[in-house]
């Protein structure tokens, strides 16, 4: 029985975390909406473009460094601390899939350079916003969320990880 309950927390703990994020991630869409029909007809390309693009900066360097630097103690580079469930091998199991929880802040880290965009809609050079957006995704923000929800304030979230207490 107290299996079965763990079982069902983790399925919808797991669950909770993509549906979430999938509505985050909708946000960007909104946001895409929003900022081209606040710039003129013939930047509506640029900014559409822009939108897309920082997504895909957001997601490949969060992948690649942003994930190890917010969570030192759970990843290396290329999320190789990820790729298990959680459960398997722990002491204390996970009561959710950590991959969820990296789409959960992937689209977190888009949405935060979305609002940026917006800011600098017909400002800056598409170049200039991806290098920016490059340094935010991969360094700014995942260092702020560090000290936001890193390290002491991981016992809480993972308790499955004992090795940074």
């Amino acid at each position: 029985m107290e299996n079965d309950i763990f079982e069902l927390k983790y399925a919808l703990d797991t669950f909770y975390f993509l549906v979430t994020g999938a509505l985050v991630m909708w946000m960007g869409a909104g946001f895409a909406m929003l900022e081209s029909g606040l710039v003129r007809a013939k930047n509506t390309t640029e900014i559409l473009l822009k939108n897309i693009a920082l997504y895909a900066v957001a997601c490949t360097m969060f992948m690649i460094v942003g994930y190890s630097i917010m969570y030192p103690e759970l990843g290396d580079i290329l999320l190789n601390g990820i790729t298990g469930d959680g459960v398997a091998g722990a002491e204390e199991p996970a009561t959710y899939a950590p991959s969820a929880d990296f789409f959960f802040q992937v689209v977190f880290v888009a949405t935060a350079m979305s609002i940026v965009s917006g800011a600098v809609a017909e400002r800056m050079k598409l170049w200039a916003f991806l290098l920016f957006a490059i340094v935010m995704t991969g360094f700014i923000y995942p260092m702020e969320g560090r000290w936001t929800w890193g390290e002491s304030s991981l016992r809480f979230l993972y308790p499955w990880r004992p090795r940074f207490l």
